[in-house]
């Protein structure tokens, strides 16, 4: 068994998300008070919104700082998970924001009102630094951090409605259309909706065991198959412990117990630097257990087996139950 240590595991978006929600909350305190001093609904519904993005960003600080702890003996995988809780938490806050703006914006359309714009824009120009200045500390981070990337959808959603109140105070001001607030709010709903969705899906797809997206296991099974001296690969699982951070464990059979330490370290190479994956643990067997009670976990990949795979099966069936891929036994 081999493994890389998961302590002291420090995101380099931590300083990004703190600084993000200092400028975030000091630009709601505000737009809130702008809000109220001007009574325009418009600003004091976008202060609203500023509010969710600081909480997503809050929630996502604090996933982060529970997901460095270290390991325990009550969890000897570390607290990782903590950040993709948090990564589902803000998916769902999105969900709802989204669902509320599409149900504020189909309502206000049959009846929209007037709106003062001098105000409107002076709100929006603010918002638009203070959220591009965020914007640019969290996009590096968020590519390769789920938790990130849910609290990154907080401030996209602040971004685009500075642009929509822009957009809404210039078309006001010009044409007086009234129905353009309700329309692109609306249409963001929809934006944000989709948004919501991925970040939802992908968190789940985790805290599922899912094999990670950016892994194909079928080749990575016939990768180790292909070395020399492993005769089968069985009980392959790969999972994802984090963004970023994926696991993998299999149990390979190889004839020749003197050569198990060859074996064992040209596999965990390949898995770490061929495959990128974060925890190894191989088990070496020279005959397959009697493991018909894990069954139903067992994934063989694609029909592609080694001859030595079918010589030995030939051989000794009763102690490969699990080798041979079914679409061999069919032919045979």
């Amino acid at each position: 068994m081999a493994a890389h240590s998961h302590a002291g595991h420090m995101p380099s978006s931590g300083k990004a998300l703190v600084i993000s929600a200092w400028l975030t909350g000091i630009y709601f305190v505000i737009e809130f008070a702008v809000g109220l001093w001007t009574g325009s609904i418009a600003v004091l519904s976008d202060a609203f919104h500023t509010l969710s993005a600081v909480g997503g960003v809050l929630v996502a600080i604090v996933a982060q700082r529970i997901a460095a702890r270290p390991a325990d003996a009550q969890r000897s995988f570390g607290w990782y998970r903590a950040e993709v809780i948090g990564a589902l938490v803000n998916g769902g806050f999105l969900l709802g924001m989204a669902l509320l703006v599409i149900w504020m914006g189909v309502m206000r359309l049959g009846s929209p009102i007037h709106l003062p714009t001098g105000p409107m824009l002076w709100v929006a120009f603010g918002g638009l630094v203070t959220e591009v200045i965020s914007l640019s500390l969290m996009w590096k981070s968020s590519r390769e951090d789920l938790n990130a990337r849910g609290a990154l959808w907080h401030i996209i959603q602040t971004f685009v409605g500075s642009l929509l109140i822009i957009v809404t105070a210039l078309v006001i001001q010009f044409t007086g259309f009234l129905q353009i607030d309700p329309i692109l709010g609306a249409a963001f709903g929809v934006v944000l909706l989709w948004a919501s969705i991925g970040v939802i899906r992908e968190a789940v797809h985790i805290l599922m065991e899912g094999t990670p997206e950016d892994t194909d296991l079928d080749a990575v099974i016939d990768d180790l198959r292909s070395q020399d001296g492993i005769l089968d690969v069985h009980h392959v699982h790969a999972w994802t412990l984090t963004s970023g951070k994926h696991a993998f464990s299999a149990h390979l059979r190889h004839a020749d117990p003197a050569d198990a330490a060859r074996i064992l370290e040209k596999a965990y190479s390949r898995l770490t630097r061929n495959h990128g994956f974060h925890m190894v643990t191989l088990q070496l067997e020279t005959d397959c257990l009697d493991e018909r009670h894990a069954e139903d976990l067992e994934f063989l990949g694609k029909a592609t087996t080694l001859d030595s795979d079918k010589k030995a099966i030939s051989a000794n069936p009763d102690t490969h139950h699990n080798a041979a891929p079914k679409t061999d036994e069919a032919e045979t």
